[in-house]
């Protein structure tokens, strides 16, 4: 059979057992060399155990490995500690105080700052270390100097030595000297926080132990002193005190002039007062009672308040007044009441009063021949009535009987108010009160206003 023949149909035989063959030979090549490196592997380990077995327990092996490991981990800290702090860098401190060295008894020195700024440069461990430091300063040196103007160094003080110190801005000021002289002052004095004190005490008089004070500074200085002033604390005073008063030099700006003052305070008594004054209680009704009746009497538990205020302000008041609504009222009645503070008053010894209210019949009479007079006239007018008959007038009083018996005619007031009259005959509003506020007046005619004549 040929090849051809052999076309078309499957794998002989034969080329099967071979191919097989071939297979199961790789795979036991395969095997064999698995199974080699499994060998070496655990030959290896085990040496390796062995060796590390025999360091940790021979002595002079193990102290060679210990050394040997303290070189690594030295060389390892030393170069991390030189990449950390080895490399020089650079800070701005600011606000540095300036310390001047002089005779600040003699001399009064201008020109030099208050503080600087100043750049360090260095190790960064020593650049941390000088930010925790609180007393470095930077000095001017003065000393040895007199009256003048000198350029100066500034030098600083109390820095790190392994710090470059720069100072910035000003490394060299002008500086004048100038030489002090002293003079007397008078004091005046100013009251500070006096928005911290009750008002309702007064600031009466102030007394110091000296009214002159000493001032050393240069002539400059003095001639821009406008005034001195001892300032008194009077934060929540409420009764006369002893302080010491710290005294204060100024210009003419207001302005605080540093110098030297002798003494720098005084002591000063302050008198505190609080003005008071006795006044009545007043009730006055409003609205109208039930029809028929009035009232009787109101009757107070306490019938006087104590007021505290300004001696102006209690020369205005003459009286705490209550306003009592009547309307509601139909037999005889107990009342609590609070009372309202009067403008400007600061404190009153009693905010709450009783009533007793007491109601009667209603009853009314004529008191007879009530003089009339003017109120609110002009120098310049001349008034005079039309009718001279009514320079006297009748008066209805209306109230209980107990209240009505009691009047008179000098206790009511008829009043013709001339503020707004103009020259002729015209009518003039009549006012009529009384001396008690639980009975009623009225004209007896009924008349609300008269005729005037006004001349110039």
């Amino acid at each position: 059979m040929t090849k051809k023949d052999n076309i078309g149909k499957g794998p002989n035989p034969k080329d099967k057992l071979e191919i097989a063959q071939k297979i199961a030979a790789n795979s036991r090549r395969v095997a064999r060399t698995y199974a080699s490196l499994e060998n070496a592997f655990i030959y290896f380990f085990r040496w390796v155990s062995s060796l590390l077995t025999k360091a940790f327990f021979s002595k002079r092996l193990s102290k060679v490995i210990a050394l040997a490991m303290a070189i690594i981990m030295y060389v390892s800290v030393n170069m991390a500690a030189s990449d950390t702090f080895g490399v020089s860098q650079s800070a701005t401190l600011t606000n540095i105080p300036v310390k001047i060295v002089y005779n600040s008894e003699i001399y009064e020195v201008s020109g030099i700052p208050e503080t600087v700024n100043v750049m360090i440069s260095g190790a960064i461990s020593d650049i941390s270390l000088q930010k925790g430091k609180t007393n470095s300063v930077v000095t001017a040196d003065l000393s040895g100097l007199t009256e003048g103007t000198y350029q100066i160094k500034l030098i600083p003080t109390n820095f790190s030595s392994d710090l470059s110190v720069h100072i910035l801005d000003t490394p060299r000021v002008n500086v004048t000297i100038k030489k002090k002289i002293t003079t007397k002052y008078n004091i005046s004095y100013e009251y500070i926080n006096k928005n911290k004190m009750d008002p309702a005490f007064i600031l009466s008089s102030a007394t110091f132990d000296t009214t002159e004070v000493l001032i050393r500074a240069s002539q400059d200085t003095i001639n821009s002193i406008a005034f001195v002033k001892a300032l008194i604390d009077v934060t929540d005073v409420d009764a006369t005190f002893t302080t010491e008063a710290q005294i204060v030099a100024y210009d003419n700006n207001g302005l605080i002039v540093n110098c030297d003052i002798i003494p720098e305070f005084v002591t000063v008594t302050v008198v505190v007062t609080q003005p008071t004054k006795q006044v009545p209680i007043i009730v006055r009704p409003i609205g109208k009672l039930v029809e028929g009746y009035a009232i009787d009497e109101i009757a107070l538990d306490n019938s006087i308040v104590t007021i505290s205020a300004p001696n102006d302000i209690l020369a205005l008041i003459d009286a705490v007044y209550i306003d009592l609504d009547v309307s509601t009222i139909t037999k005889n009645t107990d009342i609590s009441t609070t009372l309202t503070m009067p403008s400007g008053v600061m404190k009153m010894d009693i905010t709450k009063v009783n009533m007793k209210i007491t109601i009667d019949k209603v009853a009314s009479r004529v008191i007879t021949g009530v003089k009339v007079a003017w109120e609110n006239g002009d120098p310049k007018y001349k008034p005079k009535l039309v009718n001279d008959a009514d320079a006297l007038m009748n008066v209805v009083v209306t109230g209980t009987l107990r209240n009505i018996e009691s009047i008179t005619a000098d206790s009511i007031s008829i009043t013709i108010d001339l503020s707004n009259v103009v020259v002729g005959v015209q009518e003039v509003p009549i006012n009529v009160v009384g001396s008690n506020s639980f009975v009623t007046y009225a004209i007896e005619d009924g008349r609300k206003y008269v005729k005037v004549e006004i001349s110039e």
